[in-house]
Protein backbone atom coordinates (compact mmCIF):
# COMPACT_ATOMS: atom_id res chain seq x y z
CA UNK A 1 0.00 0.00 0.00
CA UNK A 2 1.05 3.47 -0.91
CA UNK A 3 0.88 6.61 -0.03
CA UNK A 4 -1.67 8.28 -2.35
CA UNK A 5 -1.79 11.48 -4.92
CA UNK A 6 -4.46 12.85 -2.78
CA UNK A 7 -1.74 13.81 0.01
CA UNK A 8 0.49 15.91 -2.49
CA UNK A 9 -2.96 17.27 -4.07
CA UNK A 10 -3.89 18.36 -0.36
CA UNK A 11 -1.22 20.45 0.88
CA UNK A 12 -1.27 22.48 -3.09
CA UNK A 13 -5.32 23.29 -2.67
CA UNK A 14 -3.24 25.50 0.52
CA UNK A 15 -1.76 27.78 -1.67
CA UNK A 16 -5.65 28.99 -3.16
CA UNK A 17 -6.16 30.97 -0.03
CA UNK A 18 -2.83 32.00 0.75
CA UNK A 19 -2.51 33.64 -2.86
CA UNK A 20 -6.00 34.51 -3.10
CA UNK A 21 -5.34 37.02 -0.82
CA UNK A 22 -2.78 38.98 -2.38
CA UNK A 23 -3.79 41.62 -5.28
CA UNK A 24 -1.31 42.23 -7.70
CA UNK A 25 -1.72 45.98 -7.91
CA UNK A 26 0.55 47.17 -4.99
CA UNK A 27 -2.31 49.37 -3.56
CA UNK A 28 -4.35 47.04 -3.34
CA UNK A 29 -1.50 44.62 -1.64
CA UNK A 30 -1.33 47.38 0.79
CA UNK A 31 -4.96 47.54 1.59
CA UNK A 32 -5.12 43.77 1.69
CA UNK A 33 -1.93 43.62 4.49
CA UNK A 34 -3.98 46.30 6.18
CA UNK A 35 -7.30 44.16 6.69
CA UNK A 36 -5.22 40.92 7.66
CA UNK A 37 -3.29 42.67 9.93
CA UNK A 38 -6.87 44.57 11.61
CA UNK A 39 -9.12 41.07 11.15
CA UNK A 40 -5.53 39.28 13.22
CA UNK A 41 -5.61 36.76 10.31
CA UNK A 42 -4.23 33.51 12.30
CA UNK A 43 -1.06 31.48 10.63
CA UNK A 44 -0.73 28.04 9.93
CA UNK A 45 2.58 27.99 12.01
CA UNK A 46 2.35 30.03 14.43
CA UNK A 47 5.01 28.35 16.39
CA UNK A 48 7.60 28.44 13.42
CA UNK A 49 11.20 29.52 13.95
CA UNK A 50 11.89 30.87 11.14
CA UNK A 51 11.88 34.58 10.55
CA UNK A 52 8.85 35.41 8.58
CA UNK A 53 10.65 37.54 5.13
CA UNK A 54 9.17 40.78 4.38
CA UNK A 55 8.05 41.91 1.03
CA UNK A 56 5.52 41.48 -1.59
CA UNK A 57 4.81 41.17 -5.56
CA UNK A 58 6.53 43.97 -7.80
CA UNK A 59 4.21 46.43 -8.86
CA UNK A 60 6.09 46.53 -12.40
CA UNK A 61 4.93 43.06 -12.74
CA UNK A 62 0.84 43.97 -12.08
CA UNK A 63 -0.11 43.03 -15.69
CA UNK A 64 1.90 39.31 -15.80
CA UNK A 65 1.38 38.70 -11.81
CA UNK A 66 -3.16 39.44 -12.81
CA UNK A 67 -2.24 37.02 -15.23
CA UNK A 68 -0.95 33.72 -13.57
CA UNK A 69 -3.09 35.01 -10.46
CA UNK A 70 -6.33 34.18 -13.35
CA UNK A 71 -4.56 30.85 -14.89
CA UNK A 72 -4.09 29.14 -11.54
CA UNK A 73 -7.72 29.88 -10.03
CA UNK A 74 -9.32 28.76 -12.97
CA UNK A 75 -10.13 24.79 -13.45
CA UNK A 76 -8.12 23.00 -16.28
CA UNK A 77 -5.84 25.31 -17.09
CA UNK A 78 -2.20 24.25 -15.37
CA UNK A 79 -0.44 24.76 -18.76
CA UNK A 80 -1.47 28.26 -18.91
CA UNK A 81 0.00 28.73 -14.81
CA UNK A 82 3.49 27.14 -16.08
CA UNK A 83 3.39 29.24 -18.82
CA UNK A 84 2.62 32.51 -17.09
CA UNK A 85 4.70 31.79 -14.08
CA UNK A 86 8.07 31.05 -16.47
CA UNK A 87 6.88 34.44 -17.84
CA UNK A 88 7.48 35.86 -14.53
CA UNK A 89 10.24 33.77 -13.85
CA UNK A 90 12.25 35.01 -17.00
CA UNK A 91 11.79 38.78 -16.40
CA UNK A 92 14.62 41.38 -15.30
CA UNK A 93 11.88 42.95 -12.62
CA UNK A 94 10.70 40.14 -10.76
CA UNK A 95 12.40 40.19 -7.61
CA UNK A 96 12.82 37.32 -5.39
CA UNK A 97 9.15 37.31 -4.28
CA UNK A 98 7.56 37.44 -7.60
CA UNK A 99 9.96 34.36 -8.64
CA UNK A 100 9.08 32.47 -5.14
CA UNK A 101 5.67 32.72 -6.11
CA UNK A 102 5.87 32.09 -9.51
CA UNK A 103 7.72 28.69 -8.90
CA UNK A 104 5.24 27.66 -6.35
CA UNK A 105 2.05 28.02 -8.48
CA UNK A 106 3.64 26.16 -10.62
CA UNK A 107 4.91 23.49 -9.05
CA UNK A 108 0.91 23.38 -7.67
CA UNK A 109 0.28 23.28 -11.08
CA UNK A 110 3.01 20.65 -12.05
CA UNK A 111 1.20 18.24 -9.45
CA UNK A 112 -2.10 18.86 -10.56
CA UNK A 113 -0.66 17.36 -14.41
CA UNK A 114 1.03 14.63 -12.48
CA UNK A 115 4.54 15.83 -13.87
CA UNK A 116 6.65 14.90 -10.79
CA UNK A 117 9.44 16.03 -12.38
CA UNK A 118 8.59 19.40 -13.19
CA UNK A 119 7.23 19.73 -10.13
CA UNK A 120 10.13 18.54 -7.65
CA UNK A 121 12.35 21.28 -9.61
CA UNK A 122 9.57 24.47 -9.22
CA UNK A 123 8.91 23.79 -5.64
CA UNK A 124 12.52 22.83 -5.01
CA UNK A 125 13.48 26.25 -6.05
CA UNK A 126 10.54 27.61 -4.38
CA UNK A 127 11.77 27.21 -1.00
CA UNK A 128 15.47 27.59 -2.53
CA UNK A 129 14.50 31.42 -2.95
CA UNK A 130 13.28 31.34 1.03
CA UNK A 131 11.40 34.78 -0.07
CA UNK A 132 8.00 33.36 0.68
CA UNK A 133 5.69 33.53 3.75
CA UNK A 134 5.88 31.03 6.51
CA UNK A 135 2.63 29.51 4.98
CA UNK A 136 3.48 29.44 1.62
CA UNK A 137 7.25 28.41 2.65
CA UNK A 138 6.13 25.40 5.13
CA UNK A 139 3.21 24.11 1.99
CA UNK A 140 6.11 24.05 -0.49
CA UNK A 141 8.12 21.75 1.83
CA UNK A 142 4.94 19.65 2.57
CA UNK A 143 4.48 19.40 -1.99
CA UNK A 144 7.65 18.93 -2.57
CA UNK A 145 7.55 15.92 -0.10
CA UNK A 146 4.87 14.09 -1.14
CA UNK A 147 6.36 14.78 -4.87
CA UNK A 148 9.12 12.55 -3.54
CA UNK A 149 7.10 10.15 -1.84
CA UNK A 150 5.23 9.58 -5.41
CA UNK A 151 8.37 8.98 -7.05
CA UNK A 152 9.88 6.69 -4.38
CA UNK A 153 12.62 9.01 -3.03
CA UNK A 154 12.03 8.38 0.60
CA UNK A 155 15.28 9.30 1.75
CA UNK A 156 14.37 12.86 0.34
CA UNK A 157 11.04 13.13 1.59
CA UNK A 158 11.76 12.00 5.49
CA UNK A 159 14.10 14.47 6.09
CA UNK A 160 12.06 17.25 4.55
CA UNK A 161 9.02 16.54 6.76
CA UNK A 162 11.01 16.37 9.79
CA UNK A 163 12.37 19.89 9.10
CA UNK A 164 9.14 20.89 8.86
CA UNK A 165 7.64 19.49 12.12
CA UNK A 166 11.02 20.56 13.82
CA UNK A 167 10.63 24.42 12.32
CA UNK A 168 6.54 24.70 12.50
CA UNK A 169 5.87 22.18 15.91
CA UNK A 170 3.11 21.93 13.85
CA UNK A 171 0.04 19.62 15.05
CA UNK A 172 -1.62 19.12 11.76
CA UNK A 173 -2.05 15.85 12.06
CA UNK A 174 -1.78 15.33 8.17
CA UNK A 175 2.10 15.83 8.44
CA UNK A 176 2.61 13.40 10.63
CA UNK A 177 0.36 11.39 8.42
CA UNK A 178 2.69 11.66 5.39
CA UNK A 179 5.84 11.09 7.52
CA UNK A 180 4.70 7.95 8.23
CA UNK A 181 3.47 7.12 5.12
CA UNK A 182 6.87 7.97 3.95
CA UNK A 183 8.57 5.49 6.42
CA UNK A 184 6.21 2.87 5.66
CA UNK A 185 6.41 3.21 2.09
CA UNK A 186 10.41 2.90 2.49
CA UNK A 187 9.96 -0.27 4.77
CA UNK A 188 10.85 1.37 7.85
CA UNK A 189 8.23 0.23 9.59
CA UNK A 190 9.53 0.89 13.27
CA UNK A 191 10.31 4.48 12.68
CA UNK A 192 7.18 4.49 10.75
CA UNK A 193 5.12 3.69 13.88
CA UNK A 194 5.82 6.83 16.30
CA UNK A 195 4.29 9.43 13.39
CA UNK A 196 1.35 7.33 12.35
CA UNK A 197 0.34 7.20 16.45
CA UNK A 198 1.09 10.66 16.57
CA UNK A 199 -1.44 11.36 13.73
CA UNK A 200 -4.35 9.42 15.07
CA UNK A 201 -3.84 10.63 18.54
CA UNK A 202 -4.24 14.52 16.82
CA UNK A 203 -7.11 13.31 15.08
CA UNK A 204 -9.34 11.09 17.62
CA UNK A 205 -12.56 11.46 16.18
CA UNK A 206 -12.20 10.60 12.69
CA UNK A 207 -8.80 9.33 11.80
CA UNK A 208 -7.80 8.52 8.42
CA UNK A 209 -8.03 4.99 7.66
CA UNK A 210 -4.63 4.84 5.83
CA UNK A 211 -2.95 5.96 8.55
CA UNK A 212 -4.38 2.56 10.90
CA UNK A 213 -3.66 0.45 7.88
CA UNK A 214 -0.42 1.22 7.95
CA UNK A 215 0.35 1.34 11.37
CA UNK A 216 -1.40 -2.08 11.74
CA UNK A 217 0.65 -3.14 8.96
CA UNK A 218 3.63 -1.89 10.52
CA UNK A 219 3.11 -3.82 13.86
CA UNK A 220 2.26 -6.75 11.92
CA UNK A 221 5.84 -6.45 9.90
CA UNK A 222 7.99 -5.92 12.64
CA UNK A 223 6.29 -9.34 14.69
CA UNK A 224 4.40 -7.11 16.62
CA UNK A 225 1.15 -9.33 16.12
CA UNK A 226 0.28 -8.43 19.96
CA UNK A 227 -0.22 -4.89 18.42
CA UNK A 228 -1.61 -5.14 15.75
CA UNK A 229 -4.50 -7.50 17.17
CA UNK A 230 -4.89 -5.26 20.23
CA UNK A 231 -5.67 -1.76 17.34
CA UNK A 232 -7.37 -4.42 14.98
CA UNK A 233 -10.16 -5.41 17.94
CA UNK A 234 -10.39 -1.65 19.46
CA UNK A 235 -11.42 -0.57 15.56
CA UNK A 236 -13.69 -3.29 15.26
CA UNK A 237 -15.30 -3.16 18.49
CA UNK A 238 -16.07 0.95 17.69
CA UNK A 239 -17.48 -0.21 14.02
CA UNK A 240 -18.77 -3.55 14.53
CA UNK A 241 -20.46 -3.70 11.24
CA UNK A 242 -17.27 -2.41 9.30
CA UNK A 243 -16.87 -5.21 7.22
CA UNK A 244 -12.96 -3.82 6.38
CA UNK A 245 -11.89 -3.63 9.59
CA UNK A 246 -13.81 -6.87 10.46
CA UNK A 247 -11.80 -8.98 7.74
CA UNK A 248 -8.67 -7.32 8.70
CA UNK A 249 -9.12 -8.06 12.28
CA UNK A 250 -9.51 -12.02 10.86
CA UNK A 251 -6.71 -11.67 9.23
CA UNK A 252 -4.59 -10.54 11.70
CA UNK A 253 -6.15 -13.55 13.76
CA UNK A 254 -4.97 -15.63 11.03
CA UNK A 255 -1.23 -14.31 11.17
CA UNK A 256 -0.98 -15.00 14.94
CA UNK A 257 -2.35 -18.30 14.92
CA UNK A 258 -5.54 -17.64 16.61
CA UNK A 259 -7.37 -19.63 14.18
CA UNK A 260 -10.14 -19.84 17.00
CA UNK A 261 -10.95 -15.75 17.44
CA UNK A 262 -10.96 -15.96 13.33
CA UNK A 263 -13.36 -18.19 12.53
CA UNK A 264 -15.17 -17.15 15.27
CA UNK A 265 -15.43 -13.42 13.90
CA UNK A 266 -15.85 -14.86 10.71
CA UNK A 267 -18.93 -17.20 11.42
CA UNK A 268 -20.27 -14.36 13.70
CA UNK A 269 -20.10 -12.09 10.10
CA UNK A 270 -21.76 -14.81 8.16
CA UNK A 271 -24.68 -14.95 10.25
CA UNK A 272 -25.22 -11.09 10.51
CA UNK A 273 -25.26 -11.09 6.61
CA UNK A 274 -21.74 -10.14 6.35
CA UNK A 275 -20.32 -11.99 3.98
CA UNK A 276 -21.04 -11.06 0.82
CA UNK A 277 -18.27 -11.39 -1.72
CA UNK A 278 -16.50 -14.78 -3.06
CA UNK A 279 -13.61 -13.70 -1.01
CA UNK A 280 -15.65 -13.64 2.17
CA UNK A 281 -16.58 -16.88 1.78
CA UNK A 282 -13.03 -17.89 0.72
CA UNK A 283 -12.03 -16.22 3.63
CA UNK A 284 -14.13 -18.40 6.00
CA UNK A 285 -13.40 -21.50 4.08
CA UNK A 286 -9.78 -20.91 4.30
CA UNK A 287 -10.11 -20.56 8.03
CA UNK A 288 -11.71 -23.75 8.34
CA UNK A 289 -9.87 -25.79 5.76
CA UNK A 290 -6.43 -25.15 7.41
CA UNK A 291 -7.74 -26.00 10.53
CA UNK A 292 -8.73 -29.33 9.43
CA UNK A 293 -12.45 -28.63 10.01
CA UNK A 294 -13.28 -30.15 6.41
CA UNK A 295 -17.14 -30.45 7.13
CA UNK A 296 -17.68 -26.96 8.37
CA UNK A 297 -16.01 -25.76 5.57
CA UNK A 298 -17.14 -27.83 2.95
CA UNK A 299 -20.80 -26.38 4.55
CA UNK A 300 -19.15 -23.17 3.44
CA UNK A 301 -18.83 -23.76 0.16
CA UNK A 302 -21.90 -24.87 -0.10
CA UNK A 303 -23.81 -22.15 1.30
CA UNK A 304 -21.73 -19.99 -1.21
CA UNK A 305 -22.77 -21.78 -4.12
CA UNK A 306 -26.39 -21.97 -3.35
CA UNK A 307 -26.89 -18.28 -2.41
CA UNK A 308 -24.97 -17.75 -5.91
CA UNK A 309 -21.89 -15.96 -4.10
CA UNK A 310 -18.81 -18.45 -5.30
CA UNK A 311 -19.26 -19.52 -8.85
CA UNK A 312 -20.48 -22.91 -9.32
CA UNK A 313 -17.72 -23.59 -11.55
CA UNK A 314 -14.81 -26.62 -11.67
CA UNK A 315 -12.84 -24.86 -9.02
CA UNK A 316 -15.02 -24.42 -6.67
CA UNK A 317 -16.25 -28.06 -6.97
CA UNK A 318 -13.30 -29.16 -6.51
CA UNK A 319 -12.67 -27.83 -3.58
CA UNK A 320 -16.14 -28.96 -2.23
CA UNK A 321 -14.91 -32.50 -3.38
CA UNK A 322 -11.76 -32.25 -1.42
CA UNK A 323 -13.61 -30.84 1.79
CA UNK A 324 -15.98 -33.98 1.60
CA UNK A 325 -13.45 -36.19 0.72
CA UNK A 326 -11.09 -35.18 3.94
CA UNK A 327 -14.02 -34.84 6.24
CA UNK A 328 -15.03 -38.87 5.06
CA UNK A 329 -17.89 -38.13 3.58
CA UNK A 330 -17.41 -40.02 0.35
CA UNK A 331 -20.36 -39.89 -1.10
CA UNK A 332 -20.64 -36.10 -0.96
CA UNK A 333 -16.87 -36.23 -2.51
CA UNK A 334 -17.97 -38.09 -5.49
CA UNK A 335 -20.98 -36.27 -6.29
CA UNK A 336 -19.24 -33.00 -6.27
CA UNK A 337 -16.03 -33.93 -8.34
CA UNK A 338 -18.65 -35.27 -10.70
CA UNK A 339 -20.05 -31.84 -11.05
CA UNK A 340 -16.25 -30.43 -11.14
CA UNK A 341 -14.35 -32.76 -14.01
CA UNK A 342 -16.79 -32.11 -16.72
CA UNK A 343 -17.05 -27.83 -16.35
CA UNK A 344 -13.15 -27.73 -15.17
CA UNK A 345 -10.65 -26.06 -17.36
CA UNK A 346 -8.11 -29.39 -16.50
CA UNK A 347 -8.27 -32.74 -15.91
CA UNK A 348 -7.57 -32.26 -12.35
CA UNK A 349 -10.56 -32.62 -10.91
CA UNK A 350 -11.43 -35.55 -12.98
CA UNK A 351 -8.33 -37.60 -11.86
CA UNK A 352 -9.04 -36.83 -8.35
CA UNK A 353 -12.74 -38.63 -9.70
CA UNK A 354 -10.51 -41.75 -10.98
CA UNK A 355 -8.73 -42.12 -7.30
CA UNK A 356 -11.92 -41.91 -5.61
CA UNK A 357 -13.73 -44.16 -7.48
CA UNK A 358 -11.58 -46.15 -7.98
CA UNK A 359 -10.91 -46.51 -4.06
CA UNK A 360 -14.73 -47.08 -4.26
CA UNK A 361 -14.26 -50.15 -6.35
CA UNK A 362 -16.25 -48.51 -8.84
CA UNK A 363 -13.90 -49.48 -11.59
CA UNK A 364 -15.53 -48.60 -15.19
CA UNK A 365 -16.51 -45.22 -13.68
CA UNK A 366 -12.31 -44.85 -12.59
CA UNK A 367 -11.45 -46.13 -15.82
CA UNK A 368 -13.99 -43.82 -17.52
CA UNK A 369 -12.77 -40.35 -15.04
CA UNK A 370 -8.99 -41.08 -15.74
CA UNK A 371 -9.26 -41.21 -19.44
CA UNK A 372 -11.39 -37.80 -19.55
CA UNK A 373 -8.82 -36.42 -17.24
CA UNK A 374 -6.14 -37.44 -20.04
CA UNK A 375 -7.99 -35.90 -22.60
CA UNK A 376 -8.61 -32.43 -20.61
CA UNK A 377 -4.68 -32.27 -19.61
CA UNK A 378 -2.96 -32.76 -16.47
CA UNK A 379 -0.12 -31.85 -14.43
CA UNK A 380 1.13 -35.43 -13.95
CA UNK A 381 -0.19 -37.45 -16.38
CA UNK A 382 1.20 -40.89 -14.85
CA UNK A 383 -1.20 -40.71 -11.82
CA UNK A 384 -4.33 -41.16 -14.55
CA UNK A 385 -2.39 -43.90 -16.40
CA UNK A 386 -2.15 -45.28 -12.73
CA UNK A 387 -5.93 -45.21 -12.09
CA UNK A 388 -7.03 -46.11 -15.62
CA UNK A 389 -4.52 -49.48 -15.01
CA UNK A 390 -5.62 -50.25 -11.79
CA UNK A 391 -9.69 -50.23 -12.80
CA UNK A 392 -8.28 -51.92 -16.23
CA UNK A 393 -6.86 -54.76 -13.28
CA UNK A 394 -9.86 -55.26 -11.10
CA UNK A 395 -11.97 -55.36 -14.32
CA UNK A 396 -9.54 -58.21 -14.93
CA UNK A 397 -8.30 -56.16 -18.48
CA UNK A 398 -4.87 -57.80 -17.86
CA UNK A 399 -3.55 -56.66 -20.76
CA UNK A 400 -5.24 -53.31 -20.74
CA UNK A 401 -3.55 -52.83 -17.44
CA UNK A 402 0.06 -54.05 -18.39
CA UNK A 403 -0.36 -51.31 -21.47
CA UNK A 404 -1.71 -48.63 -18.72
CA UNK A 405 1.06 -48.87 -16.42
CA UNK A 406 3.64 -48.69 -19.40
CA UNK A 407 2.16 -45.33 -20.11
CA UNK A 408 2.18 -44.23 -16.34
CA UNK A 409 6.06 -45.59 -16.19
CA UNK A 410 6.85 -43.00 -18.90
CA UNK A 411 6.40 -40.48 -16.02
CA UNK A 412 9.03 -39.46 -13.87
CA UNK A 413 6.53 -39.37 -10.71
CA UNK A 414 4.79 -42.58 -11.07
CA UNK A 415 7.59 -44.41 -12.81
CA UNK A 416 9.03 -46.10 -10.49
CA UNK A 417 5.59 -47.07 -8.90
CA UNK A 418 4.09 -48.10 -12.25
CA UNK A 419 6.98 -50.42 -12.85
CA UNK A 420 7.05 -52.44 -9.12
CA UNK A 421 3.11 -52.81 -10.76
CA UNK A 422 3.78 -54.11 -13.97
CA UNK A 423 6.73 -56.16 -12.89
CA UNK A 424 3.92 -58.05 -10.12
CA UNK A 425 1.12 -58.30 -12.65
CA UNK A 426 3.42 -59.60 -15.26
CA UNK A 427 5.03 -62.92 -13.43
Amino acid sequence: MKVQRSFALATAILLAGSFATVDADATSRRNAERKAKEEKVESQYPEATREEPKGGYSSRLSRQIKKLQDAYGADGKENETIAAAEEIIANDKAQAYDKSMAYLLAGSAAIGLDDDARAETYLSKAIAENALSNDNHYTAMLSLASVYINTEQYDKAGPLLQRVIDETKTTNPEVYGLLGANYYNNDKYAEAIAPLKRAMELKPDAPDAQWQQMLMASYAELGQDGEAVKMAEELQRKNPDDKKALMNLAALYGNADMQDKAVALLEDARKRGLLTTADDYQRLFGTYYNMEREADAAAVLQEGIDKSILPADGKTYALLAQSHYFSDNIPAAIAAAQKAAPIATDGEPALFLAQILGQEDRNEESKAAGQQALAKGVKKPGEAWMAIARAEYYLENQAAAAAAYREAAKDPSTREQAQKALAQISR
